[in-house]
């Protein structure tokens, strides 16, 4: 059974690697990046099915068939998330400082490997851990604990800033995919350094390849298809400090910053740019001809919201009028918040009883009684 699924992860990591590199248009740098990480994923499950083949000839340990590649994965995540998040489109020399210990690692014990013979007495001498062994446990346990917090803190900033970007929520925009992942990825990493803790200490024989192939089957069906599908996210440069303190040094003067908030306000009242589902502070900005982080800038200062509220507040309104319209009596709920630019029946219940401090079927149900 695993030996197969072995055999589809190989399969699959090369089909999706090949896939997005050769039909996905336009191909963004995460894109690229993604491909490489499927390469090496592949590479990773080809050394693991050489040792179950042939474990009897190949005299190497964990360490020497398929850890070392393993210890890339979460630089890859980091990297991938990072660059989808800031939506850039080239790949900074500097970014392969975070392979650091992939590389220190590999150099290590390929010079190990070659000069001394007996590899497994050096894991193993005396039948008990040996200091390469120990060395390689530090340096994976601090790279995964190192990753793993710089991804989620890079996944929760971005979280904080969604709102200022796009007027509408899907799970391509809120990453709620990839916070997911994330959290299965670490989470298996962490529970598979436990059990082979308390295996070796207990002298237990448990292998953690029984539990490791089949998460990785589901982790690369869903990070191939979730990344070929997802498109690049916009970009807003943020300040690490507090909104205020950061704009204090835009350069925007108050006079034009009320200025801005009348032309957007009037542009949002005479277009109806909100009755596009998916109007963002791209087009908003293309529109008006205001530079996005002013844009961003004047409705958290002048009117003290986010684009998304600022455009769904739009839209909650254009509900509640046709909730009063003869002609949308006879619609559905749901029917009504599409026709005013909603696109999603669960933000839209959440945002309008924030709007109203009542839900739609209530406010609907009042009005008629009314």
């Amino acid at each position: 059974m695993l030996d197969a699924l072995i055999h589809i992860n190989i399969a699959q990591t090369l089909f999706a690697a090949i896939i997005i590199v050769f039909t996905k248009r336009p191909l963004n740098i995460t894109d690229k990046l993604l491909s490489v990480w499927l390469v090496f994923v592949m590479c990773f499950f080809i050394l693991k099915l050489v040792h179950r083949g042939f474990q009897d000839q190949v005299d190497s340990d964990m360490i020497g068939r398929g850890a070392i590649i393993a210890l890339s994965f979460p630089s890859f995540l980091y990297l991938y998330v990072k660059y989808l998040i800031s939506g850039a489109s080239k790949f900074k020399v500097f970014d392969l400082i975070h392979f650091l210990p992939f590389g220190f690692i590999s150099i290590f014990i390929m010079f190990i490997s070659y000069n001394y013979h007996e590899f497994h007495t050096l894991l193993y001498p005396d039948g008990q851990i040996g200091l390469a062994l120990i060395l390689f446990g530090i340096i994976s346990i601090s790279t995964f604990s190192t990753y793993g917090y710089l991804t989620f803190r890079l996944l929760n900033q971005y979280r904080k800033t969604v709102d200022n970007l796009y007027s509408f929520h899907n799970t391509n925009v809120s990453l709620k995919w990839m916070q997911t992942l994330v959290l299965i990825f670490y989470i298996y990493y962490a529970l598979a350094i436990v059990f082979n803790g308390l295996s070796k200490l207990l002298e237990i024989d448990f292998r953690i390849s029984n539990i490791m192939i089949p998460v990785y089957t589901f982790f690369i069906y869903v990070i191939s298809f979730r990344g070929y599908v997802q498109p690049k996210l916009l970009n807003e440069k943020q300040e690490k400090k507090e909104p205020v303190e950061s704009y204090q040094k835009s350069g925007l003067k108050k006079n034009d910053a009320i200025v801005y908030a009348k032309t957007i306000s009037q542009l949002m009242e005479q277009e109806k740019l909100w009755l596009n589902p998916e109007v963002n502070l791209k087009e908003i900005s293309q529109h008006t001809g205001i530079p996005q982080h002013y844009i961003t800038q004047v409705l958290n200062e002048e009117l003290n919201k986010n684009l998304y509220t600022f455009v769904n507040e739009f839209r909650a309104n254009e509900v509640i009028r046709l909730f009063k319209e003869e002609k949308y009596k006879n619609w559905s709920i749901t029917a009504v918040a599409f026709e005013a630019g909603f696109n999603s029946k669960s933000s839209f219940n959440t945002f309008f009883k924030k709007h109203t401090g009542k839900t739609p079927s209530e406010y609907r149900k009042n009005m008629m009684v009314a």
